[in-house]
């Protein structure tokens, strides 16, 4: 199996999990398991344009090469901005005030984003 593929593979993988952290009240864990949903599978895209950034931010960055090529929306690429903005504040943050709607949301947006990413894949 190719790197890609396992990339998403491991995308979907951690988008099942959300909703298990979700239900079960680990607010914080199902951000992580959003975002980072979102991120293998950016990983992927990236990595089948021959594109390998280094880090969470570059990763974003090249994603927005993108929006001007028509491939993706803006409003996909603000969903994983989100996602790490989220899960930097989960991670990091000693008191984490994040509501199950906020989770909800961020939920939505990484099965859209992750959707999107595998019909482009």
């Amino acid at each position: 199996m190719n790197e890609i593929r396992a990339r998403l593979i491991k995308s979907r993988r951690y988008l099942e999990m959300v909703p298990h952290d979700h239900d079960n009240g680990f607010y914080e864990g199902a951000v992580s398991h959003a975002y980072y949903a979102m991120f293998h599978a950016a990983k992927a895209f990236l990595e089948l344009n021959d594109v390998f950034p280094r880090t969470h931010k570059g990763v974003i960055l090249q994603l927005g090469k993108y929006v001007q090529l028509g491939k993706l929306s803006k409003d996909e690429v603000k969903s994983i901005t989100h996602g790490l903005t989220a899960r930097v504040k989960c991670d990091y943050d000693v008191e984490v005030i994040i509501d199950e709607g906020e989770v909800g949301e961020l939920l939505n947006e990484a099965e859209h984003f992750v959707d999107k990413i595998d019909n482009l894949v």
